[in-house]
């Protein structure tokens, strides 16, 4: 561990997967955790550029979503670009943040801590390469529920219907060849089972991480069932764009799309 008081631990979660699919939820429920730090999205591993070089800068410090969230999270501007001025590569760039973070929070080691940023799923390889001791939770919701949020433009707007089938599919599939090329770190969470059973999925969860926490933080009623917004939102064409597009990939979570 480093000198720094408030550096990380090596042993990070990160919350992946495909927008609108129970990332924010599961978030929240791991703020409960004693003794654990989970900052707002921060997005830092999701771009394929590599760190440094022109075209990797401007989202860092240009875009109006990331400077809100680093506004909610306390951690100043002037600190923000002082580390991407000394941070050699997105590690480094995650790491100092989460130091950033604790520091605000008057948060000394040891402490755990996770990043909530579904689209870093594109960077799972850097992720499981760069923290070798890291797991990683894809959090999947059916995708006839995660279509129909983006095209209602629910938090994140995808008014072309493949643009939101593609959301899922590739997170899907990346998720799918990680879980491949490093067994043991990667567990699938499914949102549908998440809002039934709170308390028996956050366990999991934990336990997949390694993270200890005290018992009665959660309760069945902490989250709202399933809405299945894809019925009024969807019309049949979208669904059997969806069904076919998606099918065999959703059926490896269970979820029988032909039913539809």
């Amino acid at each position: 561990m480093s000198g720094d008081p408030h550096a990380p631990d090596d042993r990070p979660l990160f919350l992946v997967g495909c927008v609108r699919s129970g990332t924010t939820l599961t978030r929240d429920l791991l703020r409960r955790v004693p003794g654990l730090l989970c900052p707002e999205e921060t997005h830092f591993l999701r771009w394929a550029e590599p760190f440094r070089t022109p075209a990797s800068m401007p989202p860092h410090r240009e875009n109006a979503v990331l400077r809100r969230h680093r506004a909610i999270d306390g951690v100043p501007e002037e600190v923000f670009a002082r580390l991407l001025e000394t941070s050699r590569s997105k590690a480094e760039l995650q790491r100092g943040y989460i130091a950033a973070f604790a520091r605000v929070r008057r948060v000394s080691q040891p402490y755990r801590w996770a990043d909530k940023t579904p689209q870093n799923i594109y960077g799972a390889p850097l992720i499981l390469s760069e923290f070798p001791e890291a797991r990683l939770c894809h959090i999947v919701r059916n995708p006839l529920n995660v279509v129909a949020s983006m095209l209602l433009g629910r938090q994140v707007a995808v008014p072309d219907l493949h643009g939101a089938i593609n959301y899922w599919c590739e997170a899907v599939r990346i998720a799918a060849m990680a879980e491949q090329a490093a067994p043991g770190r990667l567990m699938h969470l499914r949102y549908e089972d998440l809002v039934v059973d709170v308390p028996g999925q956050m366990a999991r969860l934990l336990g997949f991480a390694g993270i200890e926490a005290p018992g009665g933080l959660y309760a069945p009623d902490d989250a709202h069932p399933e809405r299945n917004l894809w019925r009024e939102a969807l019309g049949p064409a979208e669904r059997e764009a969806v069904a076919e597009r998606c099918g065999a990939l959703a059926a490896r979570h269970g979820y029988d799309l032909g039913a539809v």
